[in-house]
């Protein structure tokens, strides 16, 4: 039986906490191999860390980490036995992008790059080859524009930025890890901080509130319950779609 069938079998018998947890994980398994922590689970499906752990363990496994190992193999299964119809999901996600395009959101992001004495993109983890992608472009089209490190992190460059400057933030979850270095936003001087534009795939994400403009993106990956897609395509795609308004200004 997969880890999946075996959650949905197990609800009725859950506490009110594990239940959030495992409906959760069903809904997006995906976040259970992308993110590494049984904290950033917790956080995501608004329970306790001790919650999504004694869920692991009701299941069989000796832990968070045995659990999330079981899952990633089934969905790595899943996609070598359905990859045919991966082009699906992408083809939907590039539907809604139709309509980001000309939203107010990409609008405003543009007016603020054009104006901006130096861009800053920042992306962690996977997201950083988004940030990179959105830095390489940027030069390429003559802005003033260079990568941050994601192994450095926001916090060095909270002294150096000033509100001439604009940065530009990828992230999937948008912080909702509980330990994601976008929260190192906070560490920015609100009178000083540059202009922030945030690309995310999470609706109300913790770093919003950060942001002076938020692209809300489609997420692949969540399209497809049962497969592990990556994410980064649908990124490369939104920065070519900002670089288009940017060239009609």
């Amino acid at each position: 039986m997969s880890v999946t069938r075996a959650m949905k079998d197990l609800l009725p018998e859950l506490t009110r906490s594990e239940r959030k947890a495992a409906e959760y994980m069903i809904n997006h398994p995906i976040d259970v191999v992308r993110y590494s922590s049984s904290d950033a689970i917790a956080g995501l499906s608004g329970c306790s860390r001790s919650a999504v752990v004694r869920l692991a363990k009701r299941l069989g496994f000796s832990g968070f980490h045995e659990f999330k190992i079981q899952l990633a193999k089934e969905l790595n299964e899943y996609v070598s036995d359905s990859s045919t119809f991966i082009s699906d999901y992408y083809m939907k996600a590039l539907d809604q992008l139709k309509s980001i395009e000309k939203s107010e959101s990409v609008y405003e992001a543009s007016k603020l790059l054009k104006t901006a004495r130096h861009i800053y993109a920042y992306g962690y983890s996977h997201s950083q080859y988004s940030a990179r992608q959105f830095a390489f472009r940027m030069v390429r089209s003559g802005f003033s524009a260079e990568l941050i490190d994601h192994a450095v992190g926001l916090k060095e460059y909270a002294r150096i930025t000033s509100v001439q400057d604009a940065l530009v933030i990828f992230s999937i979850s948008g912080g909702a890890q509980s330990d994601s270095p976008v929260m190192d936003l906070k560490l920015f001087d609100p009178d000083k901080k540059p202009k922030i534009i945030l690309f995310t795939m999470t609706s109300r994400a913790p770093a919003e509130k950060y942001a002076d403009v938020v692209i809300s993106l489609p997420c692949v990956s969540r399209m497809a319950p049962s497969a592990i897609i990556d994410d980064a395509p649908i990124f490369f795609i939104a920065i070519e779609l900002l670089l288009e308004v940017l060239a009609e200004k």
